[in-house]
């Protein structure tokens, strides 16, 4: 079952004057709990003005370094992030559930093929991950094509020109500028220009996966820009970092719904308000569901459906097998059915 951990702040790098990387200090005993794929997040919680706040932050850590970071961007009305970029510091505690995710280079399998990297924005940080983690850990080489307004607000740059400078051959960094032209980079969001150009100038690579994350609108048009040059959708990993809304909306939804819930060993039944989520109705009563986001972005409200039958407002996690399995995303799940059995693993 994944459940918090104290950890302790060791140090927090300044990245912009937006943004920090927060390093935790991971005891001996936890060190096995904590141990990460690259692309992976952590679930972190601090009590903030009386309100128990959980948000999602992807490592940014390659596995062949010795610490445990993320990244945090400050963003407009943001409660966690305005906290950890203006009131952390080292020595602080913050409660962390241990690493989970679906967007994951596993560099033992897959680290035979070349990999293309697509990030804007605070997108940047799992692919700080996947990156180093490649560079370090096989002989591939990473194509990596990072969307920015300027040179000033692009975090990692230091580090990324650091890596650019150690692997020459190996890790190939393209810039894009919305609003401050900087050198021979591109000018401008990342298109379907630049990604067809890319393939021209790497034609000869031995192409393995690729990876894009950042805004929704980036991230689905780099997705079907890719299936539209042939590249099969099991060799595509997206992940968003912001929510995008609703496909469809169930809180019209009439009556209640019969609920039996399976969590942490133990089986729950109650009964609900149909225009609810699964997730929210099931911590309406108390019940320690897990859950970072409550957006459906992240995975860590993934559920089974045993019995009946949920349909989800969106999805942008689970791909089409997992979900002809049954599986769900309990933040964006409504019963469709009279009486439904649900199983969150833990």
């Amino acid at each position: 079952m994944n459940k918090f951990h104290e950890l302790t702040i060791s140090k927090i790098t300044h990245l912009t004057t937006s943004s920090v990387m927060i390093t935790f200090e991971v005891p001996e005993l936890l060190k096995k709990v904590f141990s990460f794929e690259a692309g992976e997040y952590l679930t972190l919680q601090q009590t903030i003005n009386g309100q128990k706040v959980r948000r999602a932050y992807s490592i940014c850590s390659g596995v062949n370094e010795d610490e445990l970071s993320v990244a945090v961007k400050r963003v407009p009305n943001g409660l966690f992030s305005t906290y950890a970029t203006t009131h952390l510091k080292a020595g602080d505690v913050l409660e962390v559930m241990p690493p989970m995710g679906s967007f994951v280079f596993f560099y033992d399998i897959f680290g035979n093929r070349d990999i293309m990297l697509f990030s804007a924005g605070s997108g940047v940080t799992p692919m700080m991950s996947i990156a180093k983690t490649a560079l370090a850990k096989t002989n591939i080489k990473v194509v990596f094509v990072y969307g920015n307004k300027s040179k000033e607000e692009t975090l990692f740059f230091d580090e990324i020109e650091a890596l650019k400078a150690q692997y020459p051959d190996r890790f190939l960094v393209h810039y894009a500028f919305s609003q401050e032209p900087w050198g021979d980079h591109y000018t401008g969001r990342i298109n379907d220009r630049i990604v067809n150009e890319l393939f021209t100038k790497y034609k000869d690579f031995n192409w393995g996966r690729y990876y894009a994350c950042g805004p929704t609108e980036l991230v689905k048009n780099l997705r079907e820009i890719l299936l539209l040059r042939g590249i099969d959708k099991d060799r595509i990993f997206t992940e968003l970092f912001e929510a995008s809304p609703a496909d469809v909306d169930y809180s019209s939804l009439q009556g209640n719904v019969a609920i039996t819930l399976q969590l942490n060993g133990k089986t729950h039944t109650f009964e609900s308000a149909r225009n609810q989520t699964l997730l929210n109705s099931a911590l309406f009563r108390g019940y320690d569901a897990p859950y970072s986001c409550l957006n459906g972005v992240c995975s860590s409200c993934i559920g089974k459906v045993e019995e009946g039958e949920a349909k989800m407002a969106k999805n942008e996690v689970l791909n089409d097998e997992q979900v002809s399995q049954g599986y769900i995303l309990t933040c964006q799940a409504y019963a469709m059915t009279d009486k439904i059995k649900v199983r969150i693993p833990g």
